[in-house]
């Protein structure tokens, strides 16, 4: 596995954001999955960064995500990391911004880089970055899908799911149902309030949730699919089913003679075209544009 390269020192062009006010938490998310952009793989895990330490965090094209880190971020700002685009998405691990300084992403001047960015240049950059330096790997992933269940997308938790959790206050539930990652999901880097970050951080740590049977739970993934799968099959028939079962019957007596082999073949290249082009729209739909690098730049 390449390594990453290291990041380079700030520029004495950048914005300050190294004041001593208290610290702001932050989410920012990468891709831990194989993605091509120019020939280069994108990827870049939660293992990616252990093995880096510290990573410039380039590529990002969002202006809002990039006024963040260029004049909200500061030194030792506690950072949430978050897989994107992935079967199971989640919190993955911590980071914190360790660059005293914003400084201008020189990804976006290289032609040759999946994000350059003609509209930039050394003399009047567009983007900015920061330096980001890994904490720890968290001890179990935090699921996008737990944390909206928290939040109430999946309908109430039960009594008991409540009391698995009880270790996470009312307030932290609710910071949970606040966080940006539920309501602006295609944001890459976003604020994340003290209350919501503690209360990943306890899922982690402290779990509860380990048991539940939830198709994001990677513990129980298969077993509810197996569930599912059993209940339907001992589900008994009801009434309109024997009919519907007779109607099928009925109705497949009656099939006209089949159409030609050339009008079966077309309306087959016509599906698959439709199935390609749908695959391609969503396997991009959400896709961050801005994931790490790494190889060195």
């Amino acid at each position: 596995m390449p390594s990453k390269c290291k990041a380079i020192d700030p520029r004495s062009s950048s914005i300050s954001n190294g004041d001593p006010s208290p610290a702001r938490h932050w989410l920012m998310k990468a891709e831990p999955d194989t993605r091509l952009e120019k020939g280069i793989d994108v990827a870049f895990s939660i293992d990616h960064f252990a093995s880096c330490k510290i990573t410039k965090w380039d590529g990002v094209r969002n202006p809002e995500a990039k006024t963040i880190m260029k004049e909200r971020m500061k030194y030792n700002d506690p950072v949430l990391f978050y897989h994107s685009n992935t079967k199971i998405p989640g919190v993955a691990g911590l980071a914190r911004i360790c660059s005293k300084e914003s400084y201008p992403d020189p990804s976006a001047f290289d032609p040759k880089h999946p994000y350059y960015h003609p509209k930039s240049d050394p003399e009047t950059p567009k983007w900015f970055l920061v330096d980001v330096e890994f904490v720890e790997k968290l001890e179990r992933l935090v699921p996008l899908g737990l944390l909206q269940k928290l939040a109430g997308k999946q309908g109430k938790l039960s009594k008991e799911e409540r009391e698995n959790v009880g270790y996470l206050t009312d307030e932290q539930v609710g910071a949970i149902a606040e966080m940006a990652l539920l309501n602006r999901a295609r944001l890459s880097v976003q604020p994340v309030t003290k209350e919501a970050f503690e209360a990943v951080v306890q899922l982690s740590r402290k779990g509860g949730w380990d048991g539940w049977v939830e198709k994001w739970n990677p513990k129980t993934a298969g077993s509810k699919s197996a569930a599912q799968a059993k209940a339907k099959k001992e589900a008994p028939k009801t009434e309109a089913d024997e009919h519907g079962d007779k109607d099928v019957k009925s109705k497949a007596t009656k099939k006209k003679a089949p159409a030609s082999s050339k009008t079966s073949q077309a309306s087959t290249n016509k599906k698959t075209k439709v199935e390609k082009e749908a695959a391609s729209v969503s396997s991009s739909d959400g896709v961050r544009r801005s994931s790490r690098r790494r190889s060195g730049a």
